[in-house]
């Protein structure tokens, strides 16, 4: 081909991409390009479904104890039909999530790298797949420093070439922490929102100045998108720390997730009107319409705060025969939202307003509808708002906010280490806003 030859035929790929800018599919800007992200993280459009856990617990955050004998299970499905030679390796960050300084030798026992274990076929499934499953720790791979960790799952050899990117936490129990969710002093906001409460002890912990090299993080419900950080004791009692109500620690209570049963299609469970076959051979749930919330009183309803489980009722214990349904879902409103966009939210979109999960404004029905592809099993959701200008999801503009509200909490203490010049992550308490 001549170099006049090569540049007409890139002109008109150009015009061509142009033209139909419109129609590209919305997944093509989130996989493409795969610049790695210090995130969770799916880089290939075929893969689905990635869960991080602690083996025997599909419900647990991806944290483990260092030197625990109780491994992480990293489970994802692919759509492709063949499979594939995947690698992974790990990353241990700073407390703000960038790659430290370590290299990997010093945070590592064992090989930097290993290969994923070959996939299994799914079994008596509509929609095919391949399960690929690694346990981590593993006798090729343990880590040996406490930290922020991410975890690279990437074609063959070529680290460049991902698949799939996931936050993990290694902790050691060295901090005393008396933390609790009170009543805000807050008046306007004692009726929709919860405070943490937190004091803090280090002993036999060298830390220079507490201000600058320990850095508290708190989380609610296992979001990262909504991580609090910043805190400043307002108090120090030698090798105390007294925060008093930080500010940083008020967060909107929010409201009792809605949840969607999937685990069995012969009948219709919670919240689903109705199964029927979809133009694309699977199982397809139409959702009962959910109603508004936003002013409604607070009602305690159970639920599993955000969280996803995998499951098909006829096959106990087996995420391969787990298969995918397209959910229908549908939120009446008096008016379109604007300035902004809204999503189904929750571990079924990995905490992320993802745009297979964003819901478009149906002006004959006045209602926001999405249908999108997930597998079955049971899982929360709740209707998220994220401004055009923001990056944060108010997950309380459509849901509503009260301080009854039953949320998960985590507490993450990091120290900074000369020694090492890492972030160590040597406190870590679970809490619940009930007590």
């Amino acid at each position: 081909m001549t170099r006049a030859s090569y540049w007409s035929l890139l002109l008109l790929a150009f015009a061509s991409c142009t033209a139909t800018q419109s129609a590209v599919s919305s997944n093509d800007d989130y996989y493409s390009p795969k610049e790695p992200r210090y995130d969770n993280h799916v880089y290939v459009a075929t893969v689905h479904t990635v869960q991080l856990f602690k083996k025997g617990f599909e419900l647990s955050p991806a944290i483990m104890e260092l030197g625990s004998p109780d491994p992480l299970i990293l489970r994802f499905d692919d759509f492709s039909a063949d499979a594939e030679n995947l690698s992974y390796t790990v990353i241990h960050c700073t407390a703000d999530w960038e790659a430290s300084d370590l290299a990997p030798s010093q945070y590592i026992n064992g090989m930097p790298t290993d290969f994923i274990p070959t996939p299994r076929q799914s079994f008596n499934t509509l929609k095919p797949f391949l399960e690929y499953e690694l346990e981590f720790p593993n006798d090729m791979m343990q880590p040996t420093v406490a930290g922020n960790y991410l975890m690279k799952v990437y074609r063959g050899n070529d680290q460049e070439d991902l698949v799939l990117t996931r936050r993990f936490l290694v902790f050691e129990n060295r901090i005393q922490m008396d933390a609790g969710i009170v009543p805000t002093r807050d008046i306007e906001r004692r009726d929709s929102d919860q405070q943490l409460d937190l004091t803090l002890r280090y002993p036999g912990i060298s830390v220079p100045d507490p201000f600058s090299d320990l850095k508290v993080v708190v989380l609610q419900n296992n979001r990262w998108d909504d991580a609090r950080t910043g805190f400043k004791p307002k108090f120090i009692r030698g090798a105390e720390l007294i925060y008093d109500q930080p500010k940083e620690g008020l967060f909107p209570g929010g409201n009792e997730w809605r949840g969607v049963d999937l685990k069995n299609t012969r009948y219709s469970t919670l919240r689903v009107a109705r199964f029927f076959t979809s133009p694309e051979g699977l199982d397809e749930a139409i959702l009962l319409p959910d109603e508004k919330r936003e002013y409604k009183v607070y009602l305690d309803l159970p639920d599993i705060n955000g969280k996803y489980l995998v499951r098909n009722d006829l096959v106990q214990g087996d995420p391969l025969s787990a298969d995918y349904i397209y959910v229908d879902f549908e939120l009446p409103r008096t008016h379109e939202q604007l300035h902004g966009d809204v999503y189904v939210y929750g571990a079924v979109s990995d905490f992320q307003c993802k745009k297979e999960f964003r819901c478009t404004w149906d002006a004959e029905k006045k209602a926001y509808t999405l249908r999108v592809l997930v597998k079955q099993g049971y899982f929360d959701y709740a209707y998220a708002f994220l401004p055009s200008a923001s990056t944060i999801p108010d997950l309380t503009l459509f849901e509503g906010s009260h301080y009854q509200t039953e949320n998960d909490y985590v507490v993450l203490v990091y120290i900074r280490d000369y020694q090492l010049r890492c972030d160590r992550l040597l406190g870590l308490k679970f809490l619940n806003s009930k007590g």
